[in-house]
């Protein structure tokens, strides 16, 4: 098996609606959040140009001036509605995906993740996912409040960092605008778009949008 990337060291992956095809659960647990805050759901623009950010920005959109602690409460609710979704529903990781990491590290690439997803959620990933088997724990980068959200390039520069590679020698995965946004501000060239079934392209120049990782397959 083989895949037709350009030459690379190394590939950054985002999580949610990248690796795990969860944007229906994510999106039925903020609904649920939207009505309580201020009785209704989210539009769909407004989930759409919210997607990829973290929850303090999502609960301030729906709460605005609210304090970090209030807006980590309505977090933690949000994530207990949304995991419950992901077991009852027994979600998997998207097809092919392992098999990629495998193939990257085969080869010789380094990898990491990227993600918005809250600490807590990332952490009831890894073993969920058994992620450990493929990523260094210095290479998974979630949870961070301490720098700017996607579509800012902060959260790819600080997965680059972490294993060591430059922007221009690497491929990322991302299925947000504000994801995809955020690995060209980091100066990643070679960046996959994973549409969802049924999403719009988006109007980006410069990227490649795909369904499944198996499409980049050779053989």
């Amino acid at each position: 098996m083989s895949y037709l990337f350009p030459s690379a060291d190394g590939i950054v992956f985002d999580f949610n609606g990248t690796l795990f095809l969860d944007e229906r659960e994510n999106r039925e647990s903020w609904d649920i959040i939207s009505r309580e805050i201020r009785g209704k759901a989210l539009l769909d623009d407004e989930f759409s140009s919210l997607n990829g950010r973290t929850d303090r920005d999502m609960v301030r959109y729906l709460l605005p001036g609210c304090s970090d602690a209030e807006a980590d409460r309505w977090s933690e609710r949000k994530e207990g509605i949304y995991k419950k979704l992901c077991l009852d529903r027994s979600l998997p990781l998207r097809d092919g995906a392992k098999e990629l990491f495998r193939w990257a590290i085969g080869n010789d690439m380094k990898i990491a993740i990227a993600s918005s997803a809250p600490r807590m959620n990332m952490d009831w990933y890894i073993p969920q996912f058994n992620l450990l088997d493929y990523f260094s724990p210095a290479a998974i980068i979630a949870g961070r409040y301490d720098i700017p959200s996607k579509p800012d390039g902060a959260i790819f520069r600080l997965a680059l960092d972490a294993i060591g590679i430059s922007g221009d020698s690497a491929i990322a995965f991302e299925d947000s605008k504000a994801g995809v946004l955020s690995a060209k501000d980091a100066g990643i060239r070679t960046i996959y778009r994973m549409r969802n079934p049924g999403a719009a392209p988006l109007d980006i120049p410069g990227i490649t949008e795909i369904e499944s990782f198996t499409e980049l397959r050779t053989r």
